[in-house]
């Protein structure tokens, strides 16, 4: 229509004007790109023209801006790092580290080790309750030679001792000084010993009680009165010297307890005989199946 030939001629004008600026655009880039490469490779014609020295390699001084600039970051960077303040030592803690796993294995195999130990001197307790003293002597000697090849180890770093190997020791105190009282009817000394701390001995010879008693139980049935009256004795004795120590709260405190009960279970027994030996009838054993005090009795 007449009316719209106006409008389809604008439009054709549009096209027609839009392509024209394409078309310019297209050429001034070309030309643009054609003229920087021109002036690239001039400038690289130069800078290797100067490169004339044989020491020299060539490199564009466009590449040498590049790696200046980088250079000149690298430089920042490690100005700032080098301001910045150091909270730890990760090299001490990764020493730390190590440590502790060796520590770690180290002490578990002691733990392994130690059992044997304990194993043969319960062992040996048993058959020295039943006179075998040729097999209790190879389980001792057993016992002592494990806890010596353990000794290095823990004389290293003492706070490996407490613990397995210390229970260890005190099993073997308990059985060692037990077959050389019934071999010599007294203590065994610490000096004897060797490889035992104090500590150790005291646990062991406060364990030593519950086994005098437990063999004075077997005398006395069999009527032999002197035999229980050494056994009290000696438990006696070694009561008086226990008492004058301050255990405090510890496990040395709950072995002591156990000792004035043996003392008192030993008195009892004694008490027992004399009167089956002079013909009356007892009181009972009520005394000897009383429950055992524990570690929070009085301290006598």
């Amino acid at each position: 229509t007449p009316v719209g030939r106006p409008r389809t001629v604008a439009w054709m004008l549009r096209v027609l004007l839009s392509a024209f600026a394409v078309s310019v655009r297209s050429s001034l880039a070309e030309s643009l790109t054609h003229r920087q490469l021109t002036r690239r490779a001039t400038r690289s014609f130069w800078d290797a023209a100067h490169c004339t020295s044989p020491g020299h390699s060539y490199e564009p001084q466009y590449m040498k801006r590049e790696r200046d600039g980088a250079m000149s970051e690298a430089k920042a960077v490690g100005k700032f790092l080098k301001g910045q303040r150091v909270l730890l030592n990760e090299d001490e803690f990764s020493d730390i580290c190590e440590q502790m796993k060796e520590y770690d294995a180290t002490r578990e195999s002691i733990i392994k080790a130690t059992r044997d130990v304990l194993k043969c001197s319960k062992q040996a307790i048993y058959s020295l309750h039943r006179s075998d003293m040729v097999q209790a002597r190879k389980l001792l000697q057993t016992a002592e030679e494990g806890a010596k090849e353990l000794l290095p180890s823990v004389q290293k770093d003492e706070s490996l001792r407490h613990g397995s190997f210390a229970n260890a020791c005190e099993e073997y105190v308990e059985a060692r000084t037990f077959e050389y009282f019934l071999n010599h009817g007294k203590l065994m000394t610490l000096k004897e010993l060797e490889f035992v701390d104090r500590s150790e001995y005291l646990g062991g010879l406060a364990d030593l009680t519950g086994e005098v008693t437990r063999y004075a139980v077997i005398q006395a049935s069999k009527r032999d009165v002197p035999a229980v009256e050494h056994c009290k004795e000696l438990v006696d004795a070694l009561y008086g010297q226990l008492i004058l120590f301050d255990f405090r709260n510890g496990s040395l405190r709950k072995k002591f307890d156990s000792v004035k009960w043996n003392l008192k279970k030993l008195e009892t027994i004694i008490y027992e005989l004399s009167l089956s030996g002079a013909g009356k009838v007892s009181a009972g054993n009520a005394a000897l199946n009383d429950p055992e005090p524990s570690a929070e009795g009085d301290a006598e």
